[in-house]
């Protein structure tokens, strides 16, 4: 995992300089100071930064980046300027005057207006900011990582800053984050609906356990004799209503524990999910696609197979796939081929492996690594709906049992009772 370090250093001239940065270790914090041709004195871990995790990407989401840079590959590339294209952008709307003809409308004016610059704050801040370093002389590689932009954005700059092709590089990275926020709503969109069903559920049976069950339990206790089997599930629901409070609260400890990760209580609980073969293939399908999409950028964009692994050796976020990762970056840097890299990891179908091979030596790795990203996004969805389904399937069975319970236990014996039918009383 990637953590952030404090490395104090002095220059040629003598001058002692801090700064932070991000490395899997305390040594490897130290070798990146090094290579930039400075002797570091004292490294400690910035955990402050680890704890606080500041705000990434400048403060903007995904969809309002995909926007930004959009409108920075056109400016950029009809003014072939990045300053004139930063500056097109930050022109902002006249401020609504007080005066004049239209003084009436002036507060709703200028309630519009606050309203347009609060939500771009974080877009206007990073134009300013990136028009006022770019005057100083700071590259535009240096204000991204300034603002903490993900580091795949950083490796395209970077390549941007080698070839000078800025406006292309903009476009990538515009579709890099809307495909992420397509990515993100996707995996939500598909488990919001089953989520809101149980929800509804839990307040279903919150207002049953509260408030019918004591009107039938007042109304059948006026009876000196009730069925059996109405007896025993008033006792039950009596006695569910009694430690219900204290299961919320059990629950809601089990959640924070699963959040923060407390006694590793999130790792078990995903490598047990992981186990069952359904919610396996979704998570691993929908992951790749990511990856494969993530790699098919990053080649396309003249980034190396060595680095692309690399990257996603530090940055992956689930285990199982870290470990594959740094297998095929080791066998990368022995020099090892792709095609037998992915295939010792083993993580891979060998049809999606022999594609890669082939791609490897025709030329066209990035075409192909898009393709496979497409196909596992199909399998995700494909897995997907199935476990939505079945989640649906649960809840409903769920209901009609609840309903038949209901039925058998309450209702029917009301209606014996009303009607003055026989009935099985003890």
């Amino acid at each position: 995992m990637v953590k952030n370090y404090l490395i104090k250093f002095y220059t040629p001239e003598g001058a002692g300089l801090i700064k932070n940065v991000k490395a899997e270790s305390l040594s490897e914090a130290k070798s990146i100071i090094m290579q930039e041709g400075y002797m570091p004195a004292v490294a400690v871990p910035n955990i402050f930064l680890d704890i606080l995790r500041p705000v990434r990407n400048a403060g903007m989401k995904d969809n309002e980046l995909s926007v930004f840079f959009t409108e920075f590959y056109q400016l950029s590339k009809s003014t072939g300027s990045v300053v004139k294209a930063l500056s097109y952008i930050n022109k902002e709307s006249k401020k609504p005057s007080a005066g004049g003809k239209s003084k009436l409308f002036y507060p709703v004016k200028w309630l519009y207006y606050n309203h347009k610059r609060s939500k771009s704050k974080n877009r206007l801040k990073f134009i300013n900011d990136c028009v006022s370093l770019l005057d100083k002389g700071e590259s535009l590689k240096e204000i991204f990582i300034l603002n903490n932009f993900e580091e795949i954005v950083i490796s395209l700059l970077d390549l941007a800053d080698s070839t000078g092709d800025y406006p292309q590089t903009f476009l990538k990275i515009s579709e890099y984050f809307g495909t992420k926020n397509i990515y993100r709503k996707s995996i939500a969109g598909a488990l919001a609906y089953p989520a809101f069903l149980f929800f509804l559920l839990f307040i279903a049976f919150s207002v049953f356990l509260y408030y019918i069950i004591p009107t039938f339990a007042s109304f059948f206790s006026q009876f000196p004799h009730i069925p059996k089997s109405t007896k025993n599930i008033l006792g039950f629901f009596s006695y569910l209503k009694s430690i219900f409070i204290y299961c919320i609260i059990l629950a809601a400890v089990i959640a924070a524990a699963f959040g923060f990760d407390l006694f590793r209580i999130k790792t078990k609980a995903s490598s047990f999910m992981l186990d069952i073969p359904q919610i396996r293939n979704i998570v691993n399908y929908a992951y790749l696609n990511w990856i494969f999409y993530q790699f098919s950028l990053m080649i396309s964009s003249g980034v190396t197979v060595n680095a692309v692994f690399n990257y996603f050796r530090k940055n992956a976020s689930k285990p199982y796939f870290k470990h594959k990762f740094e297998l095929i970056y080791s066998d990368l840097m022995k020099g090892i081929t792709l095609h037998d890299s992915m295939a010792n990891a083993d993580f891979l179908s060998e049809d999606a492996v022999e594609s890669i091979g082939y791609a490897e030596i025709g030329g066209f790795l990035s075409e192909t690594v898009l393709m496979l990203s497409q196909e596992f996004k199909e399998k995700s969805s494909r897995y997907m709906d199935l476990f939505t389904k079945g989640l649906f399937f649960l809840a409903v069975a769920s209901v009609v049992f609840f309903l038949l319970l209901m039925f058998f236990s309450l209702f029917l014996p009301l209606i014996q009772g009303m009607v003055g039918l026989p009935a099985n009383y003890q």
